[in-house]
């Protein structure tokens, strides 16, 4: 399965691209997807449970399945004053 991933800020940064194409072996949840990212992207484990994020546009929670081709946006914390 095929999800397209865009990537924001300091996401961007430590992807190493502002987009890509991400294989994950099987049908599964963004709780997953996080797991899998976690796994293969150790940069982006600063952002940690801070990093949001959105399928096809929407904030999603862990439990939301994901399908073959959806568009998924990592948003990292944002801070400033």
């Amino acid at each position: 399965m095929k999800v397209r991933l865009l990537a924001f800020a300091t996401a961007s940064d430590a992807l190493g691209a502002s987009e890509c194409e991400f294989e994950l072996s099987s049908p599964g949840t963004v709780a997953d997807l996080r797991s899998l990212l976690a796994e293969r992207v150790p940069a982006l484990a600063p952002l940690g449970r801070g990093l949001a994020i959105a399928v096809d546009g929407d904030l999603a929670r862990d439990d939301l399945p994901l399908r073959d081709g959806v568009e998924v946006a990592l948003l990292p914390p944002v801070s400033g004053g």
